[in-house]
């Protein structure tokens, strides 16, 4: 049942996109396919759309509607940093799901700069691109944010997440992968676990740093917690990996939100001349190519990153088609143990 009143609004206002949808309590993504493309939502929501217009007095601009309805064939993947290859598996899944469907992929490198991003968000307003798949949380909020928490248009994250935004989201369980992380260390005789985190803020980082102070709490390690904050990448692992080596109390294992971050600490312990896994214990996440390759090999949780790539674009065919899409699609992950973690020493 729609609304029977549109309140807020002066009288003699003109009517807009999102009083029609208020009236017909659906989101102004599901009015906007509703007018440029009605065989693509259900014949009830369609029915619930042209009351709503009729209640509201509103008058779409038809010309317009036309317009948008040429598809570009176009979805945009945008990334926080395009050299990282954590994201080539996920880009690759996407390209396997959009060429069967007749779509092409572009590559939106933000450069972790907000306002790269808003200029990739631009293609959807002038009909260059039909949808985005967000592969990063740094982006102004108020482009997507709208009054009922929900996008204005086709919009699937994978990976990272917004915490109050109702968006469908393709990711792993961090909080677990994280959990089970530093069990695996706990059980090879480590007492004193560092963390080196993504940035501050980020909710994948949370998660994941949730996950370890839960867990060292659960062994009665919790005083020993030792936080570093890092940028995913290979010069902060080196970075925070000396400051957190180089002192008397040094960690006997750290556990790296990244297996860039990982790597980097590897080097800084062969600068220290500490011996891993002999002298200490490391532990990345992603599970990216070059951490089966490096020295030694590094035992890293494992993303299914071709298979959210895959489901990232499913989710965002059936947003284009107008159909129901699950919120939240939790896929599984697992710890690799290779030779960059052994039992503590004697």
């Amino acid at each position: 049942m729609f609304n029977t009143q549109v309140t807020g609004k002066h009288p003699h206002s003109v009517p807009t996109i999102k009083d029609v949808a208020k009236a017909a309590g659906c989101s102004t993504a599901t009015v906007s396919r509703a007018l440029a493309t009605p065989e693509k939502v259900s014949d009830t929501t369609r029915e619930r759309v042209n009351q709503a217009i009729a209640q509201v007095g509103y008058a779409p601009n038809i010309a317009a509607r036309n317009l948008r309805r040429a598809e570009s064939k176009t979805i945009v993947a945008l990334l926080p940093d395009i050299s990282n290859p954590f994201f080539s598996e996920i880009i690759s899944g996407m390209e396997d799901v959009a060429h069967q469907a007749g779509y092409q992929i572009l590559i939106g490198d933000c450069e972790h700069d907000p306002a790269r991003a808003e200029a990739y968000f631009r293609l959807l307003s002038t009909n260059q691109a039909d949808g985005i798949v967000l592969l990063t949380s740094e982006i102004p909020k108020a482009l997507i944010k709208q009054a009922d928490g929900q996008a204005d248009f086709p919009l699937v994250m994978a990976c990272e997440f917004f915490s109050d935004i109702d968006l469908p989201l393709i990711a792993i369980d961090n909080h677990q992968a994280s959990c089970q992380a530093i069990d695996y260390l706990v059980s090879l005789g480590h007492q004193r676990i560092a963390t080196l985190t993504g940035p501050a803020g980020n909710p994948i980082c949370l998660e994941r740093l949730r996950g370890y102070r839960d867990t060292l709490s659960a062994h009665g390690l919790i005083d020993q917690a030792c936080v570093a904050e890092g940028d995913f990448g290979f010069r902060s692992g080196f970075q925070q990996g000396l400051a957190l080596l180089d002192n008397a109390q040094r960690p006997t294992a750290i556990f790296c939100h990244s297996d860039e971050m990982a790597i980097g600490v590897l080097k800084a312990a062969r600068q220290l001349n500490i011996t891993v896994p002999g002298q200490l214990s490391v532990v990345g996440f992603d599970n990216i190519g070059l951490s089966e390759y490096c020295e030694p090999e590094l035992t890293t949780i494992s993303q299914p990153r071709n298979e959210i790539g895959q489901q990232a674009m499913q989710s965002l065919l059936h947003l284009l088609r107008g159909e129901r899409v699950i919120r939240r699609q939790t896929l599984s992950s697992h710890l690799i143990v290779r030779k960059s973690t052994g039992r503590v020493s004697d």
